[in-house]
């Protein structure tokens, strides 16, 4: 009987070191291996927030090869437009931070508090790089009655709301556009929302929109193919790759002032709280990528203006564009909310 209960009681010693040295194994006990994989250990997605062929998806996929050479994993490109970049930004804001998704994005985030849009700005990001800026041109069907930006203003002041103006959604540069318009020129549009600057292209070329606003580089060659005519390049100065197309600055001074700040940019993010390890191997991953000669050639091809932004000086860019931007629209009447709700400092 004694030799029985000797029996048990080694058996019980032996299951409870089991036990515990299965729990150590698996991570439970103190003794466990911590050390994580380096990032990244696995493919990384890449979420777009506008249409494919359009000025944000250009971009960014002339980025892709490159960062993934540096990183080593594959970056999984994906677009999910819609409601000017809120539902790509939704879902990367509702992913893990841990840099194994990532937000190719324009500038539409710091104005949604203002639109009345979720509150998603880049505040809840941090910026990796941003990459370009640009400025828009506004464009007529080939045949269109309109022939000079005049016209478009003279008929827009003769038939108010009346002329459909293709936007890419609230915020977005047409719809921004429109704003500068309304403010300068005192003429309102009937917008009419798409998913981005391919989504309009078709539109106009279709005849479905009499006018929109694309950037320079979306539209240069249907404008040198002769496939739509451009009224207004909306800047200061002259676009190189459409010399002949005449600026707001220079048509109306009352332009100059807004259109310093204006126009658009596109930029990849992360997550706040993302580790800054993988933070930083991103960043000399996109920058890598970003002074590769080619992409720089294919910037300047394409009418935009290099950027390379990245940290604080990308965060003060952000916060000056957010300044200028969301109280001129305010001032025009498209916002629902004041900024200085949010803390959005007046220029």
């Amino acid at each position: 009987m004694k030799y029985l209960m000797r029996l048990k009681k080694k058996a019980a010693i032996l299951f409870s070191i089991t036990i515990f040295i299965n729990l150590n194994i698996t991570g439970c006990g103190k003794i466990a291996d911590t050390k994580q994989a380096p990032y990244p250990s696995q493919n990384i997605n890449g979420i777009i927030a506008w249409g494919a062929g359009g000025g944000t998806d250009n971009v960014a996929r002339r980025l892709q090869a490159g960062a993934e050479k540096v990183l080593g994993k594959s970056i999984i490109m994906s677009n999910k437009p819609g409601g000017a970049g809120i539902l790509a930004t939704q879902y990367v804001y509702d992913q893990k931070a841990d840099g194994y998704t990532l937000l190719f994005n324009a500038e539409t985030p710091p104005l949604y508090p203002i639109l009345g849009l979720p509150n998603l700005t880049y505040d809840k990001f941090e910026p990796v790089l941003l990459l370009v800026r640009g400025s828009s041109v506004i464009v007529v069907p080939k045949d269109s009655p309109y022939n000079t930006f005049e016209d478009l203003i003279k008929d827009a002041k003769a038939k108010p709301n009346k002329i459909n103006l293709g936007i890419s959604g609230v915020g977005g540069q047409p719809y921004i556009t429109a704003a500068i318009l309304k403010k300068v020129d005192g003429v309102v549009f009937n917008q009419v929302p798409y998913d981005g600057d391919s989504s309009l292209i078709t539109a106009l070329l279709g005849k479905q929109i009499q006018v929109t606003a694309l950037s320079v580089g979306a539209a240069a060659q249907y404008i040198n193919n002769g496939d739509m005519k451009a009224l207004v390049v909306m800047a200061n100065k002259p676009n190189p790759i459409i010399p002949n197309v005449p600026t707001a600055g220079d048509i109306n001074p009352q332009y100059q002032k807004i259109l310093k700040t204006s126009g658009f940019f596109y930029g990849v993010f992360v997550k706040k709280g993302t580790p800054k390890n993988v933070t930083d191997k991103l960043v000399e991953a996109f920058k890598r990528a970003y002074n590769d000669p080619k992409f720089q050639q294919y910037v300047i091809s394409n009418g935009m203006v290099p950027l390379g932004l990245t940290g604080e000086e990308a965060k003060k860019f952000i916060k000056d564009w957010q300044s200028q931007m969301c109280w001129l629209i305010y001032e025009a009447g498209g916002a629902k909310e004041s900024p200085e709700k949010f803390g959005i400092t007046k220029p």
